[in-house]
């Protein structure tokens, strides 16, 4: 009888702690950061409404206090409080981080960058500066007024910096490369606690680094890149076509059919999903061309001719492409607080077979799992002649040579799936990893589609590994910045 009683008693005890240690930090913060700050307390009832929310409940960090800065100097105050309290935390921008590494922030201190979302463009010298938390939603609209164009992500709710320090994909990247290629500098605080410029000329070791490993090292507060002229008076052909489950091998003998020659203003994206007032499982595929709408259709005339269930091919402002393709699931994909179990890997080769494994795997699943019928695999490509053309060794994304990568976000609302959401999630990469193409054993992955299982030698690779290690001794030496998908960290990801 006692038993249970004694292990309420220390959940009571430690629950008491962890508001103390919130309360003792926001007393802390009211006194020492600017007054235009905000300081958030889980109890609060506005607590959700002001700070920013977590995209996936899966794995998730938990917090004892957010705080919302307004300076470089508060973000400075913040992280060295934290360290010599011993409280973990982490920076947030759009809160769209994919990782179950992100659990290891257990009753920490969240730093909303929900401030710093400022965007100047100056459309004369070519550049565009943003602020650490600015949304992709937030640069589309000024950038199209301005006449130019950027490579944009897959939400109009992500974060742009966030989406950057990784490598930064997406349908422009065939015609300017990779976001990382754009970027020109960034306003850092480090694991020190300094506040730097990076950028080629400044702090050059770390501009290496900050291009596809960006978020070991520090908190951006500010980032400049560069822009670029309308692309086709800035206009791009969007196919949206749907397809009968039973036509996968022709979609996929398509996406194959353009390894090695995907023409650079045209993306591929093709998706298994399930939809009850479609018959269940289903295809939905989106085509990028930023050219004439009859050269675009010449590309896509083969997945015409199959006969797709359901069409919309539109020319679209450039500025439109991320809420209006894709039959408008962006709006779906914003939505916070529901559990997501994402998995990815690096594609080198489209090998039919193993996509039709993954289809009937999926399948088995829809009709096994109810519960699962919101999960997804897709697999994009994107252009990578202009991506390539930057020396391997100028950065440290590893992986420009991939021709595709695919995502599976296992997708649902009852907590109590989640230990089978690993389950498929794992076996649906384990059907991939053979014929992926990938020339050594690790499990390569762009590091924004990361798991979090995967380990340092499949987000970094061996070869980049020794310095960005050395980076992290001189940026990072404690380790602060170590939850997600991070260098020298272990992570024992939950597998419920």
């Amino acid at each position: 009888m006692n038993f249970p009683l004694s292990i309420f008693t220390l959940l009571f005890v430690v629950t008491t702690v962890f508001a103390q240690l919130g309360l003792e930090a926001a007393s802390y913060f009211r006194k020492h950061l600017s007054s235009t700050s905000e300081v958030y307390l889980p109890s609060e009832s506005n607590y959700t409404l002001e700070t920013t929310q977590r995209w996936n409940a899966f794995s998730a960090p938990t917090y004892v206090i957010s705080v919302k800065p307004t300076t470089d100097l508060d973000i400075q105050n913040i992280i060295e409080y934290a360290y010599h309290n011993n409280i973990s935390f982490l920076g947030t921008g759009g809160g769209h981080g994919y990782s179950a590494t992100l659990d290891t922030v257990r009753n920490g201190i969240e730093i909303d960058l929900g401030h710093f979302n400022t965007v100047s463009i100056d459309p004369n010298a070519n550049t565009m500066t943003v602020g650490g938390s600015a949304h992709f939603a937030n640069i589309t609209g000024p950038l199209y007024d301005a006449g130019k164009e950027f490579q944009v992500g897959s939400c109009s709710c992500v974060g742009i910096v966030g989406a950057t320090l990784g490598g930064g994909v997406g349908p422009y990247g065939g015609l300017h490369g990779l976001q990382i290629d754009a970027l020109q500098s960034v306003r850092l605080v480090t694991g020190t606690g300094a506040l730097i410029n990076v950028s080629a000329t400044s702090h050059p070791d770390l501009w290496w680094g900050i291009r596809g490993a960006g978020f070991n090292f520090g908190i951006v507060t500010s980032a400049t890149y560069q822009v670029y002229d309308f692309t086709n008076n800035g206009q791009a052909m969007s196919a949206d076509l749907r397809f009968r489950a039973s036509q996968n091998a022709s979609l996929y003998e398509f996406a194959r059919s353009f390894t090695g020659k995907l023409p650079d203003a045209f993306s591929i994206d093709i998706a298994i999903a399930y939809e009850e007032v479609f018959g269940g499982t289903y295809f939905f595929a989106n085509f990028i061309y930023v050219g004439p709408m009859e050269d675009g259709i010449a590309l896509i005339q083969p997945l015409l001719d199959l006969g797709p269930f359901d069409r919309n091919i539109t020319m679209i402002p450039w500025k439109d492409i991320e809420t209006s393709s894709k039959f408008g699931v962006d709006a779906l994909a914003c939505i916070k607080g529901n559990f997501h179990s994402v998995w990815g890997l690096n594609l080198y080769q489209i090998d039919v077979p193993t996509l039709i494994n993954a289809v009937n795997y999926m399948d088995t699943v829809y009709a096994q799992y109810p519960g699962f019928r919101q999960a997804f695999l897709a697999i994009d490509m994107y252009a990578s002649r202009v991506t390539e053309s930057v020396p391997d060794d100028a950065t440290a994304y590893p992986y420009r040579n991939a021709i595709a990568r695919f995502l599976l976000d296992v997708g649902f609302t009852n907590s109590s799936l989640a230990t089978a959401a690993s389950q498929v999630g794992r076996d649906v990469r384990s059907i991939f990893i053979p014929t992926s193409g990938a020339k050594t054993d690790n499990i390569e992955v762009y590091v924004n589609y990361g798991h979090g299982d995967e380990g340092q030698l499949g987000w970094y690779t061996e070869r980049k590994l020794p310095r960005l290690n050395a980076l992290k001794n001189k940026y990072d030496p404690s380790k602060l910045f170590s939850h997600y998908n991070a260098l020298e960290a272990t992570y024992n990801v939950p597998k419920y």
